[in-house]
């Protein structure tokens, strides 16, 4: 494949943390590696979600000192811009510096609709959504009125000649997200693989994860709602007190000090993710000190059966760390049973657990396989830019 001019378009300035940040540089690092001349945009046109202390609230500078530390320490220094939307100023490249990369280049990858668009990016000739919350995206275009706000869900579909979503059941007869009329092609998240190495996995005594409790209001579609994590959580609060050896850790936003007491009296390690997760390192320790992840999905990828798989599970994976995920039908394109685990019920849960106490180095080992086989950077982009060849 030739060598392609491509802007990424990503939120990790405006969420950041170490989660987030993975979740979008690896698709800059990856197609870096594949030899593309690739550059990192965020221009939400968001007012900065997180200032440290003493900050006006609409002061971006903790933001884009994040970014631009984040971006050095990848060997990104040169290629990145944050478009500030309360001074209209640029950090990172120039503004001429942006909409020259923008005239010249083939591919533009608006991973989540992050990016506003601006008349510079609908310039370029290939432009890729990628729909990284299957259901709500669908959803949000079909229920949203009017259509001509550029920060509107039916303005941003309309405006990409090209859709992928994480939801690979998405067109399946079991699958039940709408179209909304778009051609829409499946993909994973990229996992960067040589970023994930661990030299030897060792067994912990800890399982975990990272969640949000709830990040929006529930959905109404189809005179039924559909709901966040929390949902799903609530029927799966009691597993850490059903073993005695093993330790339950969760880094979870999103909570009041009652519902975390709750949680705690059920038996998880609640964690701070201030104090744990604060950039790509400190989520990549997190990762590689656990022996498994234990993860439930948003109750609107289990109900739509989207076939959804998260980012995070894969660099568990990556790292050599078995995972039991919730199956929102994604069982049906990733092998389980070893190294992966697919859970739908409390019993399948408890078999899983057992089965990666009594044989871990041998799932470790499998998850590596899998992350390799099923999540590789250059798989993934490769596919996703031969389908829009």
């Amino acid at each position: 494949m030739k060598k392609l001019r491509i802007v990424v378009g990503g939120f990790i300035g405006l969420y950041p943390t170490g989660g987030v940040t993975w979740d979008y540089i690896q698709y800059v690092i990856g197609l870096q590696q594949l030899g593309h001349d690739v550059f990192y945009l965020e221009d939400t046109c968001q007012f900065p979600k997180f200032q440290s202390a003493g900050k006006e609230w609409n002061d971006p500078s903790d933001s884009i000192e994040y970014l631009k530390n984040t971006m050095e320490k990848f060997g990104l220094q040169n290629r990145w811009a944050y478009r500030d939307v309360a001074s209209g100023n640029c950090f990172g490249m120039s503004l001429d510096k942006i909409k020259e990369i923008c005239r010249t280049a083939d591919v533009f990858i608006n991973i989540s609709a992050s990016t506003f668009l601006r008349d510079e990016y609908l310039a370029i000739p290939k432009r890729v959504l990628i729909d990284s919350d299957p259901m709500f995206t669908q959803v949000d275009y079909l229920t949203e009125t009017g259509g001509k706000d550029p920060s509107g869900m039916k303005f941003i579909l309309d405006n990409h000649n090209y859709h992928f979503s994480f939801g690979e059941n998405i067109g399946q007869a079991s699958c039940r997200i709408p179209l909304a009329g778009f051609n829409w092609h499946t993909t994973r998240q990229p996992i960067c693989i040589d970023c994930w190495n661990t030299i030897n996995p060792q067994k912990s005594n800890i399982i975990s994860t990272v969640m949000n409790w709830s990040v929006r209001p529930d959905l109404i579609f189809d005179n039924e709602n559909w709901g966040q994590k929390n949902i799903e959580f609530k029927k799966f609060i009691g597993i850490p007190k059903l073993f005695t050896d093993i330790s339950f850790e969760i880094i979870i936003t999103g909570l009041t000090d009652e519902k975390r007491n709750e949680i705690k009296a059920h038996g998880w390690n609640t964690l701070d993710p201030l104090k744990t997760i604060t950039d790509t390192l400190s989520y990549k320790e997190f990762i590689t000190t656990a022996m498994a992840e234990f993860s439930v999905a948003k109750h609107t990828y289990v109900k739509s059966n989207s076939g959804w798989f998260s980012c995070r599970s894969a660099c568990y994976l990556a790292a050599g760390k078995p995972v039991i995920a919730q199956d929102t039908q994604w069982s049906k394109y990733i092998p389980t049973g070893n190294g992966l685990f697919a859970f739908t019920d409390t019993e399948s849960i408890i078999t899983s657990v057992n089965d990666l106490k009594e044989n871990y180095m041998k799932h470790s080992k499998a998850a590596i396989e899998i992350a390799r086989e099923y999540f590789d950077s250059n798989k993934i982009l490769n596919q996703l830019l031969e389908k829009i060849s």
